[in-house]
C-alpha cells in the first residue's frame, strides 16, 4: 500500500537508522565484530557486546587496523589478541600438539628412521625390491642405529661410504655394487629426515655412487658342453632340458620358471614372455619391454615339443599376477611347464641353483650359474653376427648398454658369415648340434 506524501516523512522520522559501520566492522545482533582473513581462512572475532554506540565502532574499527598490519608484518598472535576466542584456544592446542610432534621427531633415532622408512617400501615395490633395501639397511642400523637422525652429520655419511666398501684398507668390506645398494637406503632415510623437517636439507644428497668396472660376465657354455648339461645323466633329463631350453631362449631365470604351455606358439614359432616367478610369487616382468614375444629356434622347437607332451597332464593352476605398479593383481589361468618335483611348486632360486650346481659336478662340465644360460643365448647369437636389434628384443632389453656391458662375450670358433634373418641364424647357430 501507498502511503499519502502527507504521512510519509513522518513514518520515515520514526524509523531506528542503523550506525554506518566501516569496512571489515559487523554488527550481528547486540555484539560488534571485526573481520580478517588469517593463514587463508576468514576469521570473526566478537570485540564489543551490549549497547554499540560510535565510540565502540571506532574502536573497532582501530583494533581491525592493529591486527592486519600484525598479520601483514608477521607479528599477529592470536592468543595476544583474542585470548578469549574459541578459535585462538583451538590453535593454541595445535601448536601444542606440533612442538610435541616437532620434538619427538627431532629425537627420533637412525634405527626408527630406517623402519618408518622401510616401511614404505613394501608398498609399491616388489618384493624382491623391498627384501633386498631391508637386507642392505642392517648395514646402515649397525653404523648409526642409537644415534639421532639430527645428530648425524654430512661428514659422518660421506666417511660411512668411503670406509664401508672393499679396499686395502678393508679387504672384508662391501663390493661396490652392494655398497651403492646400502646408499640407496641412506638416501632414502635422510631424504624422509628432511621431507619430515629434522633436518633442513638432505645430508645424503652428495652421496656418490662407487664407480663400477663392467667387465663381462659371461661366460658361456659351449655346444659341446651343453650336449653333457642335456644327456650326461638321463634320469635328471626332464630338469636338464629346462637350462638347456634356455640357451636357446636367452630368458631370466625368473621368466623360464614361470613358462606356461598357454604361451607357446608352435606353428608360428613364437613364445610370448607374460610372467616371472620371484620371491614365491608371480608377477609381470619388471619394465615394459620384458613383457614380450620371441622368436624360438629350431633347438628350442624340439626341446618344447618334448616338454609338452610331458606336460600335458599337468594341473591347471589359477595365477594371481601382480602387476607392474606392484599393487594391482591379475589373473590367469595356465598349465606351468616347470616345478620342483621335490615340492610340486615353482623353482626356488636357491633350490634350482643347488641342482644345477650338483648335475654339473655329475656331468663333468665346468661350474658358472644359471644364468650363464641367458649369457649363452646372447654371446652365441652375436658370435653368429645376429642383429643387435634382434638379440636386444629376445633379451627384452631396451638399448644395447647390457650387451656391451654383460652379453657381448665374442666365441671365435663359431663366428661365421653376416646374416639377418631368424631362419638363416637356425643354420648358423645350429651347426654342431646333433638334432639340426
Amino acid at each position: 500500500m501507498t502511503l499519502p506524501s502527507t504521512l510519509a516523512p513522518i513514518v520515515e522520522a520514526r524509523q531506528p537508522t542503523s550506525p554506518r559501520l566501516p569496512q571489515g566492522v559487523e554488527l550481528r545482533g547486540n555484539t560488534l565484530r571485526i573481520c580478517f582473513t588469517f593463514e587463508g581462512e576468514r576469521c570473526r572475532e566478537i570485540v564489543c557486546h551490549g549497547d554499540v554506540d560510535d565510540l565502540s565502532i571506532a574502536l573497532a574499527e582501530r583494533l581491525r587496523g592493529q591486527v592486519l598490519n600484525a598479520i601483514a608484518t608477521g607479528r599477529f598472535d592470536y592468543q595476544v589478541y583474542f585470548p578469549d576466542s574459541r578459535r585462538a584456544k583451538a590453535l593454541l592446542q595445535a601448536q601444542e600438539a606440533y612442538r610435541k610432534a616437532e620434538k619427538s621427531l627431532l629425537g627420533m633415532t637412525v634405527k626408527e628412521g630406517v623402519t618408518l622408512w622401510l616401511a614404505t617400501q613394501y608398498s609399491g615395490k616388489a618384493k624382491s625390491t623391498a627384501a633386498n633395501y631391508a637386507s642392505k639397511a642392517v648395514h646402515v642400523i649397525n653404523a648409526f642405529g642409537e644415534m639421532r637422525l639430527v645428530d648425524v652429520k654430512a661428514q659422518d655419511l660421506q666417511q660411512f661410504r668411503n670406509q664401508m666398501v672393499r679396499s686395502r684398507q678393508n679387504p672384508n668390506g662391501l663390493s661396490p655394487k652392494t655398497a651403492n645398494d646400502v646408499l640407496t637406503v641412506v638416501r632414502g632415510v635422510w631424504q624422509d629426515a628432511h621431507d619430515n623437517g629434522i633436518t633442513s636439507r638432505n645430508r645424503a644428497d652428495s652421496l656418490k655412487n662407487h664407480r663400477l668396472e663392467h667387465e663381462s660376465q659371461a661366460d658361456p657354455f659351449s655346444l659341446d658342453e651343453m650336449q653333457l648339461l642335456l644327456n650326461g645323466a638321463p634320469n635328471q633329463r626332464v630338469i636338464a632340458r629346462m637350462l638347456v631350453l634356455n640357451c636357446w631362449l636367452g630368458l631370466s631365470r625368473s621368466e623360464l620358471v614361470a613358462l606356461a604351455a598357454e604361451d607357446v606358439d608352435l606353428k608360428r614359432k613364437k613364445l610370448k614372455v607374460n610372467r616371472a616367478h620371484v620371491h614365491g610369487e608371480h608377477k609381470a616382468p619388471k619394465v615394459k619391454a620384458r613383457r614380450r614375444e620371441i622368436d624360438l629356434l629350431e633347438p628350442a622347437i624340439e626341446l618344447l615339443e618334448e616338454i609338452l607332451a610331458d606336460t600335458q597332464h599337468h594341473c591347471i593352476q589359477s595365477l594371481d599376477i601382480t602387476c607392474l605398479d606392484n599393487l594391482s593383481l591379475r589373473y590367469e589361468t595356465v598349465r606351468l611347464l616347470f616345478t620342483n618335483p621335490n615340492t610340486v611348486k615353482p623353482w626356488s632360486q636357491s633350490a634350482l641353483d643347488r641342482w644345477f650346481k650338483a648335475h654339473t659336478e655329475a656331468v663333468g662340465v665346468r661350474y658358472r650359474g644359471f644364468n650363464q644360460c641367458r649369457h649363452t643365448f646372447a654371446s652365441r647369437a652375436l658370435s653368429n653376427f645376429a642383429p643387435k636389434e634382434w638379440v636386444i628384443k629376445q633379451l627384452g632389453h631396451t638399448d644395447d648398454q647390457m650387451l656391451k656391458d654383460h652379453y657381448a662375450e665374442w666365441i671365435p670358433e663359431e663366428t661365421g658369415l653376416p646374416v639377418n634373418q631368424v631362419d638363416a641364424l637356425n643354420e648358423a647357430m645350429c651347426t654342431g648340434w646333433p638334432a639340426c
